[in-house]
């Protein structure tokens, strides 16, 4: 039995138009929660109640070392430096499943848009951090993602291994 590990899966974030960056170095964690929302009612003629699934609160919440030469750290720690809302803190996410290549170039990926909540900057033993989550907006979408243009497709055809 083998376990996935974290580093199959690559995530970006575009921090300008066309332009995603990997969130890699300086990364410590990136925990996703896809968090479903439930319903549940109980009829009268049973003893437990029916529940379902209604819908999803998605987010992933990051830590980082706040390192100047990584473009993605310092975009997101302007935001919650500068305390910048509404449309300025979303953008487009990426997950990346590298162990799932397609037909095409690229691999599997899920795109999100969200909206950067930062939530702390820590002082990690005079090493200075940043904390938040990216929230999610909306539904995603499946595509592929090449990881050489870092261009991404809507949809997805995994690629037949004989």
């Amino acid at each position: 039995m083998a376990i996935r590990k974290r580093k199959i899966q690559a995530n970006y974030l575009q921090i300008a138009k066309e332009s995603f960056e990997l969130l890699g170095t300086g990364f410590t964690e990136l925990n996703e929660s896809p968090s479903a929302q439930t319903t549940s009612k109980r009829y009268i003629n049973q003893s437990s109640a029916s529940q379902s699934i209604t819908g999803y609160e998605w987010s992933t919440s990051f830590s980082a070392d706040q390192i100047v030469s990584e473009k993605v750290i310092e975009y997101i720690r302007n935001i919650g430096e500068m305390q910048i809302t509404g449309a300025e803190t979303e953008k487009e996410y990426v997950i990346v499943d590298l162990d799932k290549p397609a037909t095409t170039s690229g691999f599997r990926a899920r795109q999100f848009k969200v909206a950067i909540s930062v939530d702390s900057f820590e002082d990690n033993d005079g090493d200075l951090g940043i904390s938040g989550s990216f929230l999610g907006i909306s539904d995603p979408i499946e595509g592929t993602f090449d990881t050489t243009t870092k261009a991404f497709t809507k949809g997805f055809e995994p690629k037949v291994v004989i």
